[in-house]
């Protein structure tokens, strides 16, 4: 993983024959007709749209210096989607997004609904019909589901997500994160339909999300053995897969993003995923010497050197991750900012179609006069990456690839998208929509139709 992503900023440049013949494109675009043709610029404006973000926190004992330590990242990542930082040529990296969600949920399931004594699982397990929170939306200041749109007061909106994300640590000690995002996403109302969705995971514990909690508690253990059963009887837990496939139903994959900050060795961050799991260091080994009941993957101390923390090792969420093209990050490491930086690149770079501020013409097939060309960040290549052509090699190092045209018998790549009359746009096909990081370039010869106004361009 990088922690500095270039979202996609497209541009749209209208020229004439000369223009591209300068250094535009390689190819050769014969003029629409010299007599008409003429060069102009506009800009393309595109949003990431309605972004919508659910922050899944650990609310138990262990969880405080954590919970800070998220808290003061929110706003870098509210702020990041709503109004974007700027590249070197002072233009934002990504789209602002017109209208922001958050909601928050807790891992507190209890037991799932299956009757156990308090004095085996403990108050918080037992509390609300063994139920704990269930997935509920917390109660904000602003509501269980916090809302902004352009206009709104930021701050005051940063300062209630700080306060509502203050969760506590008196949540049961049987973490279930991935289930409870499941359930907190069946609210009314959260996520909204066609928004961006975002999910993202803090836990010092492995997820224990429960498929069968009657076979699961039929045993007679307590405390810190409750929880090995997490790591000896994953039969009794609902698989990642599933997992995966009640997260993304009915969602357009490319409209989700999974972020966890859980249990791996904090060096590993940014290794490839299977690297990670890979480590003996991510190993389930049983242990009764802490509250995990497992041998802690990452250990956090405080400026003395002092143990202030440990997490189990987060395999399920690893697993969850590379099933979505997810981020993962070290739950022990002194700052999350690295991890939240990548988190809002990865956001703000989910646009899958740009409106354009003036309107093209379409042939009989759909196709436009364009060309879209991609710079991709150093280490990606256009082989890499479907549809793309390798045009050129910049300064940096970075190749520069051509996109095709999704028109005729070409299935795959970017149109010219007509079907919404106040927004006609570029789009991808499903699947192809770039990176973060990819840079956008459409170019594009324009027909100017005649005008008794001799001053219009």
């Amino acid at each position: 993983m990088r922690f500095d992503h270039e979202r996609a900023r497209v541009t749209c440049v209208l020229m004439t024959m000369l223009a591209l013949a300068t250094g535009c494109d390689t190819r050769e675009l014969k003029p629409i007709d010299p007599a008409v043709s003429q060069s102009f610029e506009i800009d393309v404006s595109g949003s990431t749209g309605d972004v919508d973000l659910l922050f899944v926190i650990d609310d138990s004992g262990s969880m405080e210096d954590e919970q800070e330590s998220l808290r003061r990242e929110i706003p870098q990542l509210v702020r990041g989607l709503t109004s974007p930082p700027l590249d070197a040529e002072g233009n934002p990296r990504w789209n602002a997004a017109e209208s922001l969600q958050i909601a928050i949920v807790t891992t507190n399931l209890g037991t799932n609904g299956v009757p156990e004594d308090s004095s085996r699982v403990g108050l918080a397990c037992s509390a609300n019909g063994n139920l704990g929170d269930d997935g509920a939306l917390l109660a904000c200041p602003g509501g269980a589901i916090s809302q902004w749109t352009p206009g709104d007061d930021i701050d005051a909106f940063v300062d209630g997500i700080g306060t509502c994300a203050d969760v506590g640590i008196d949540g049961c000690g049987l973490e279930q994160p991935l289930l409870a995002g499941v359930k907190a996403l069946a609210n009314a109302g959260f996520p909204r339909e066609g928004s961006l969705l975002g999910m993202v995971v803090l836990s010092d514990e492995e997820d224990c999300s429960l498929a069968d909690p009657a076979t699961f508690f039929s045993g007679g253990e307590v405390g810190p053995q409750i929880n090995q059963r997490c790591y000896t009887d994953p039969t009794s837990l609902v698989a990642t897969d599933e997992i995966v496939r009640l997260l993304r139903e009915g969602r357009d994959p490319e409209r989700f993003v999974f972020a966890a900050l859980v249990g791996m060795p904090e060096e590993l961050t940014g290794a490839d995923l299977p690297t990670v799991l890979a480590d003996s260091r991510m190993d389930y080994v049983l242990s009764l010497e802490n509250q995990l009941g497992v041998e802690p993957a990452c250990t956090r101390r405080n400026e003395l050197g002092e143990l202030v923390g440990e997490a189990a090792p987060g395999r399920r969420y690893i697993e969850v991750a590379q099933q979505v093209d997810g981020l993962v990050a070290s739950i022990c490491a002194e700052s999350y900012q690295p991890a939240i930086a990548e988190l809002t690149a990865r956001i703000g770079g989910r646009v899958q179609g740009i409106c354009a501020a003036r309107n093209l013409t379409p042939a009989e097939d759909g196709s436009v006069r364009c060309s879209v060309r991609e710079t991709l960040p150093v280490g990606l290549t256009c082989d890499e990456l479907t549809a793309r052509s390798y045009l050129m090699t910049d300064d940096e190092g970075r190749e520069i690839c051509t996109v095709a045209q999704a028109v005729g018998d070409v299935s795959q790549g970017w149109f010219y998208d007509t079907s919404d009359d106040e927004c006609e746009k570029v789009s991808y096909t499903e699947g192809i929509a770039p990176p973060a990081e990819v840079a956008v370039t459409l170019s594009c010869l324009s027909r100017v139709e005649d005008s008794t106004d001799s001053t219009t361009p």
